[in-house]
This record gives structure tokens, sequence and C-alpha cells, in this order.
């Protein structure tokens, strides 16, 4: 199998991870729209905005992943068809450039995890719980998110490195 189509595999699983983060961003707006258009309690109606912000964060990042990716594939095939052996090497470099990135996530998203802890734990304002929930769900958005894209980063790079030698 040709190299590029590794790299192929590898941006259409940041497409379609891209797709998967702006329907479910699509979805938390629609939450949002459903807490305020029957939300009738306090707490329903605090979830309005934090999943309001929420949504759009989510439908921001989506959308992103998605059009970049998309811009990436030509770039890609041009990239290797003009020099096979380098573009490796500079997907090798990219590659280990973003490495670190996987652990700033799950460290904030622990700390997330924590400070919604805290925001339920502590009060019972049904703002600060809101904002907690969301928070919860940011997340778990994002470790669900790194969690699928070190798994493609994984195989990726082991591939790079198997052609390198």
């Amino acid at each position: 199998m040709d190299f590029i189509n590794n790299t192929n595999n590898w941006v259409k699983g940041e497409i379609f991870e891209g797709t998967a983060i702006a329907v479910f961003g699509i979805l938390t707006l629609f939450t949002a729209f459903l807490f305020w258009k029957f939300g009738e309690t306090p707490h329903a109606k605090a979830l309005t905005i934090p999943t309001i912000v929420l949504g759009f964060l989510l439908l921001s990042m989506g959308v992103t992943m998605y059009t970049s990716n998309q811009k990436r594939v030509k770039e890609y095939q041009n990239q290797y068809q003009e020099n096979p052996s380098e573009f490796i090497k500079q997907e090798k470099e990219r590659v280990e450039g973003f490495q670190y990135l996987y652990t700033i996530s799950k460290v904030i998203a622990t700390a997330v995890f924590i400070f919604a802890v805290f925001g339920f734990w502590f009060t019972k304002n049904a703002t600060t719980q809101s904002i907690a929930i969301v928070f919860l769900m940011l997340g778990v958005s994002l470790l669900v998110i790194d969690y699928f894209s070190e798994e493609r980063a994984t195989i990726y790079y082991a591939e790079i490195v198997k052609v390198l030698k």
C-alpha cells in the first residue's frame, strides 16, 4: 500500500471526527432550545445559556476540523507526489509535534471534572450547577475527541516509522 493511503485514512478520520463533533454541537444547541422553550424549573432555565455556549463551541470546533482537513487532502496529495520521502519525514515531525497536546487535554479534562464536582458539592445555586453540568459535558467531549484522535495518531505514527525504516 502506498504511504499516502495512510495519510488519507488519517485525514478521513479527522473529517469524520469533525463531523461528529459538529453534529453533537447541533444536538446540544437543540437541547438548549428545549430547555429554553419547555424548561419551567430554575435548573432547566439556568441550563439554557451554558448549553448554548457549549453547543456553539462544539459546532465551531467540528466545522473547523472538517474544513481544515478537507483542504489538507489536496495539499497532502500534492506534497506527496512532489517528494514522497520528504513528505513522510515532515509528517513524522508534524505528528511528533502535537503528541504533547493529548496529555494537556487530559489534564484540562481532569481540572474540568474537579471544577464540576466542586460546583455541585459546595453550592445549590442553579446557575453554578448548570455551569458544572456543561463543564462535565465539555470534559467528556474532550476525552472522547482525544481518545479517537490519539488512537489514529498512534496508528499513523507507527506506519510512518515502518516506512522510514
